[in-house]
């Protein structure tokens, strides 16, 4: 398999029915698997590019090369127009995974999860989606799954032991961004949202938020909106958003002490 896998490389990029995959690999124990079905997909997937410059291969990309270890990569494009980006460039990505699955058009899709041990995955179906993984840290676990049409996600984490998931569904044009911040770690956030009312979530680690847990969910016909910040330790959110009217909620979680705060919002 890692035999067919170099043999391959050497042709990057690769072009059939208008479809592009572009694999730059330097290191060991890799398994990569791509299967594109359609017209006008690009995939491409980085280990380290291996350049005396120090310039990418991809077009304006910096990255320059180094080791990984066991990454094993997954990408499915089933449709048109779709775009696909796994770059890692930094550390050594002990036993690291990334998965992409997409079944529509004009999607797009990134995950660049650099250093040890994380688990990402992006689940796509439908058209017109945009889903994003970014950052650096140890043993995080992030997933983005969107069904429907028009919705947008996107992770950027720089903790460790950290859990975010979104979940978005329905008719509506969903938005929803997590930051997690440097030295934010430990934290949990879990959003959902579905219906056919636009959502928007916004929520924000910031340095030192550790052991956050916050469930938010955002549901029904109404146009619902929710940002949160963190800037110390020990808070547990669950904010509910649903039915059909017009919602909003913003808050700003600080204090100047150990906290432990316990805080439940319902909309409905």
């Amino acid at each position: 398999m890692a035999q067919a896998i170099i043999l391959l490389l050497f042709f990057s990029p690769l072009s059939f029915a208008d479809n592009t995959l572009q694999i730059t690999y330097k290191g060991s124990g890799s398994s990569i698997t791509t299967k594109q079905i359609g017209a006008n997909n690009t995939t491409l997937i980085l280990c380290g590019s291996n350049n005396n410059n120090g310039s990418g291969t991809f077009p304006g990309t910096t990255y320059t090369a180094h080791t990984c270890t066991n990454a094993v990569w997954n990408s499915t494009v089933d449709g048109n127009n779709n775009t696909v980006r796994m770059y890692t460039v930094w550390s050594n990505h002990t036993s690291s995974r990334n998965t992409i699955t997409i079944d529509g058009d004009d999607n797009f899709a990134y995950i660049d999860q650099d250093e040890d041990d994380n688990v990402s995955s992006i689940t796509q179906t439908g058209d017109d989606n945009h889903a994003e993984q970014l950052g650096t840290g140890d043993d995080n676990v992030y997933a983005i799954t969107q069904t429907g049409n028009n919705k947008y996600a996107k992770i950027m984490a720089f903790g460790e032991d950290s859990d975010v998931t979104i979940t978005q569904s329905g008719s509506g044009a969903h938005n929803s961004y997590v930051f997690n911040a440097n030295y934010a770690d430990n934290n949990s956030a879990t959003i959902v949202q579905s219906g056919s009312g636009n959502k928007d979530a916004d929520i924000f680690f910031y340095a030192d938020a550790d052991n956050t847990d916050v469930d938010l969910t955002q549901t029904g016909n109404g146009a619902h909106a929710a940002n949160m910040k963190f800037y110390t330790d020990d808070y547990n959110v669950d904010v509910t958003q649903a039915g059909a009217t017009n919602q909003a909620y913003s808050a700003t979680f600080n204090c100047t002490e150990s906290c432990t705060k316990t805080i439940s919002i319902t909309q409905q």
